[in-house]
């Protein structure tokens, strides 16, 4: 195992270090700018997303079959991500509106 040794001249160990420590705070502070956390998924019931559609449950079965809105099975059980189900609502108001 061989040891590589650079030798830096005109610079003393703490400016060194203190240009080290600047780069990487300028980098952690333009990472911090850009970063945005991911949201967790929520997960929603057919009656759920019925009720914050406001339409009835054959209607969510209906769409499901067609497309519309994705189910997810989990296990058994079929759920809906509420992140979707909203940005349905969204996009019918925009239609709705032009």
């Amino acid at each position: 195992m061989s040891k590589d040794i650079t030798q830096l001249y005109g610079v003393t160990p703490e400016q060194f270090k203190t240009e080290i420590l600047d780069g990487v705070s300028k980098q952690l502070l333009e990472f911090s700018k850009n970063f945005k956390p991911k949201e967790p998924v929520i997960w929603i019931t057919r009656k759920e997303a019925s009720e914050l559609i406001g339409v009835s449950l054959v209607t969510i079965h209906n769409w499901s079959k067609e497309g519309i809105i994705n189910p997810y099975k989990i296990g058994n059980r079929v759920r809906f991500k509420r992140s979707e189900i909203e940005n349905i609502l969204l996009n019918s108001n925009k239609k709705a509106s032009k």
